[in-house]
């Protein structure tokens, strides 16, 4: 799935509103249904909620990696997801955004990788 005109115009609004976004990216090599991806979803907004972070909000963007993209970026063949958060988030918000998804990956026994995190209040 690309970044569709209403994720791009979100992003948009959000470096504007808070000077920048911060992304958590992952590739995931195993295949995920959509069910997968809504059960990691509903499981970082109810924690996110649970831990008082309710007005934190995201967007989502996944990109299949074909063989050709595979061979152009030396990765394995999968999904490439980034959880899009506004501005700059603190290192406890951090830990627990990335606990929660790698939590989630574990339990729906899918094979993945944490490439790391971008951005925040700069040059994004």
């Amino acid at each position: 799935m690309e970044m569709n005109e209403t994720d791009g115009s979100i992003i948009e609004d959000w470096k504007d509103k808070y000077g920048g976004v911060t992304s958590y990216s992952f590739m995931v090599y195993s295949p995920m249904t959509i069910k997968d991806n809504a059960i990691i979803n509903e499981g970082l907004t109810v924690t996110l909620m649970h831990e008082g972070y309710d007005s934190c909000r995201y967007v989502q963007l996944m990109e299949d990696v074909d063989k050709d993209a595979a061979e152009m970026y030396n990765l394995s063949r999968g999904w490439s997801i980034q959880w899009i958060f506004p501005g700059e988030l603190d290192k406890e918000l951090a830990m627990i955004i990335v606990r929660t998804i790698e939590e989630g990956l574990q339990f729906l026994k899918l094979h993945y990788q944490f490439l790391g995190s971008m951005g925040g209040e700069s040059n994004v």
